[in-house]
């Protein structure tokens, strides 16, 4: 879609640019994200190089895989989420108490809708295991019969590119932060 307005950028300049940002910003996170995945096979069973295997079924050994890494997530996850996360919104002075309280039940409210818990547990999931878990909180217009809802949910973090510029720990000071998902052609 190309913009009429004088100074603004027409709609394949604006593809080009989302390209090139991309290239960079996945070139910059390729050493981290076939770590990432290799944290995750590992976690899953996958311990064993395709050498070590065949060195093993060489000797008459079977490749068996005692998997440690799995509970002592899963324990994790449990004891992290193993009470329902409470909302609290401090007023800065008197006269906010209300709106403070609006807030607090707003966010257990979005808490409830999104199906929370499994939501953070996955995030949690994916912090222990590949280092990074990634919440996304965005309005849904077709919820609550088009009115609009305010929802959360968890992204894997092989789809997200961050700047790699960025220094602070939760990229407050990120540029541009990109959500990039393949899809086949029937989806």
């Amino acid at each position: 879609m190309a913009y009429s307005k004088k100074g603004e950028k027409s709609g394949s300049k604006l593809v080009n640019e989302t390209l090139e940002l991309f290239d960079t910003y996945s070139s910059k996170r390729d050493n981290w994200a076939m770590q990432a995945k290799e944290d995750k096979e590992f976690r899953l069973g996958k311990q064993w190089t395709a050498a070590q295997r065949e060195t093993l079924e060489s000797r008459g050994q079977a490749a068996i895989v005692i998997n440690r890494i799995h509970p002592a997530v899963e324990s994790a996850k449990a004891m992290l989420t193993s009470k329902r996360p409470s909302f609290r919104a401090a007023p800065r002075e008197d006269s906010d108490n209300k709106t403070a309280q609006v807030l607090s039940a707003l966010l257990s409210y979005m808490y409830d809708i999104s199906n929370g818990e499994t939501v953070i547990k996955q995030a949690i999931d994916d912090y222990y295991v590949m280092g990074i878990g990634y919440i996304n909180v965005y309005q849904d217009p077709m919820k609550d019969m088009g009115k609009g809802e305010v929802c959360m949910h968890d992204i894997d973090p092989l789809d997200v590119y961050v700047d790699p510029n960025s220094r602070s720990r939760y990229f407050d000071d990120a540029e541009n932060i990109l959500v990039s998902k393949l899809f086949s052609r029937d989806q």
